[in-house]
């Protein structure tokens, strides 16, 4: 299945003009139901490539978004620009693009956060949402881990190989090992830029906004999302790696305890995050999402 290539502009958060925000649409335009996915801080909408293909197959529309300074999207003249509240309305103005409400949210880390942003603020925007091994803690050491790869993205490699090596280092959390996967997370993860240079597919900038919140990332601090997640009361289903430095299962309790409408499923033998690349891990999301929890004990429910 290939799915239809999209392009809208929309408008800059830090001043005049617009940047560009590609994404993928998957399945049936005419679909009753409709699931918009967004990956993580560094990654890209074709994370989502093979999750959305198997969503597209039971009668769903997918919409996978590649925000800002990722994939295929524009990169920002001004980095400042890569923040919370503008990835927000950047997902708004594809949902409004199609005029969707009530729509199924898969988020992976970033793209959590900012599904239970919209379902806090946007009543009835998101009907039920998925958060990929992302919760309501995020701690210090999981922080500095991230915040340091994300400040040395490399600005390009000198070949296929060495961006591989790169890759395989800082995504070993993911698990990845069917051969066939990795090189297709691989083919997905690089761009070549109009001069012929082998790049990440993510803007190196992105990095200075979180330079600037950090004081040039010397003072990393736990970041408490609790109060966000009190106004979620939607279905959620909380995705937890269970080798997870990021989302641990005294944080998945804690978001059950104040959200009766909250599941959760923990992968075996993942790190942050489950990458919803094979069967075992995308069939108890799609169960989930057509309200059967049938398998679901075998994935750590």
């Amino acid at each position: 299945m290939t799915p239809r290539h999209h392009r809208i502009p929309v408008p800059n958060s830090t001043g005049d003009g617009k940047h560009e925000i590609v994404f993928y649409d998957w399945g049936d335009v005419s679909a009753q139901r409709t699931v918009v996915c967004v990956h993580g801080l560094t990654r890209n909408a074709h994370d989502f490539d093979v999750l959305a293909e198997t969503l597209a197959k039971t009668g769903r529309r997918v919409l996978s978004i590649n925000m800002a300074g990722r994939g295929e999207s524009a990169w920002l003249d001004d980095p400042m620009g890569y923040n919370y509240a503008a990835y927000v309305a950047d997902c708004l103005a594809v949902m409004d693009n199609f005029h969707l409400r009530g729509v199924e949210w898969i988020g992976t880390s970033m793209g959590g956060i900012i599904g239970m942003m919209i379902a806090a603020q946007q009543s009835g925007r998101i009907r039920k949402l998925v958060l990929n091994d992302i919760g309501i803690h995020l701690g210090t050491e999981a922080l500095m881990r991230i915040y340091d790869y994300v400040r040395s993205i490399p600005h390009q490699f000198v070949d296929r190989g060495e961006a591989e090596r790169y890759l395989a280092e800082i995504f070993k959390p993911f698990q990845i090992k069917d051969p066939t996967l990795w090189a297709t997370f691989v083919d997905a993860s690089l761009i070549t830029d109009t001069s012929g240079i082998l790049r990440y597919s993510c803007d190196p900038a992105i990095a200075a906004p979180l330079a600037a919140a950090t004081q040039d990332f010397t003072e990393i601090n736990d970041v408490n999302l609790a109060p966000l997640w009190e106004q979620v009361d939607i279905p959620t289903l909380i995705v937890r790696g269970a080798a997870s430095d990021v989302l641990s299962a005294d944080t998945v309790r804690a978001m059950r305890r104040t959200n009766i409408h909250a599941d959760t499923i923990t992968i075996p033998d993942v790190g942050h995050a489950p990458p919803l690349m094979t069967d075992d891990q995308i069939r108890p999301i799609s169960q989930w999402l057509t309200g059967s929890s049938s398998g679901m004990m075998a994935a750590g429910f």
